[in-house]
């Protein structure tokens, strides 16, 4: 099956909302007389502030293949194998739990109570009746709902077809590694913001 990957679309939304509020702006202090005598900074900083935003928001995801998931938080890269996944909870965010380890997933967070009370109701509209004790955090359309269906669905089929080794969680590493390349973007971003702010 090919690679799968999910991105929150609160936060997606939020980048783009910001990024159209940092363009407006920094066109605001260019174009207008007087409103800033050195336009280079206005530039510096308006890139700097969408590199933030970009690391923060956009780039967090969690992908599914037939060897593993892949999650991508914001300084950190976690591949955990099927065999030494265990259990997928949704309580406060999509997290995976192997052995020793709780990995939350920053591309998932769990509804509040708004959108909560929202996929609540377009559950029941399109599926009647949600059993009492589902927790928020798995309702369909929502960020944890669905990447956690995304991740399980992939999960069951692999173990169904004797594709997942069972047992042997405990002797399966995960690996986690650094994002570099976001954690430059990162740093750059705040760096240009800082000069900007700095030299203004």
């Amino acid at each position: 099956m090919p690679r799968q990957t999910f991105r929150s679309t609160f936060t997606r939304i939020l980048c783009v909302i910001a990024w159209a509020i940092i363009a407006v702006v920094a066109i605001g202090l260019l174009v207008v007389p007087g409103a800033s005598d050195a336009p280079a900074l206005v530039i510096v900083g308006g890139l700097g502030a969408a590199a933030v935003v970009t690391a923060v928001l956009w780039s967090p995801s969690i992908s599914v293949d037939d060897e593993a998931v892949q999650v991508d938080n914001i300084a950190l890269r976690y591949r955990v194998p099927w065999a030494a996944l265990i259990h997928v909870d949704t309580r406060y965010a999509l997290q995976l739990h192997t052995p020793g380890r709780r990995i939350g997933v920053t591309a998932a967070p769990a509804p509040g109570a708004t959108g909560s009370l929202r996929a609540m109701r377009a559950h029941r509209r399109s599926e009647g009746v949600t059993a009492p004790n589902t927790r928020p955090g798995e309702l369909p359309g929502t960020d944890s709902g669905n990447a956690a269906e995304l991740v399980r669905s992939r999960w069951h089929a692999l173990r169904d077809a004797g594709r997942v080794e069972a047992g042997i969680a405990e002797s399966v590493p995960v690996a986690v590694s650094p994002r570099v390349d976001n954690l430059l973007l990162l740093i750059a971003g705040v760096a240009g913001m800082v000069l900007a702010v700095a030299l203004a």
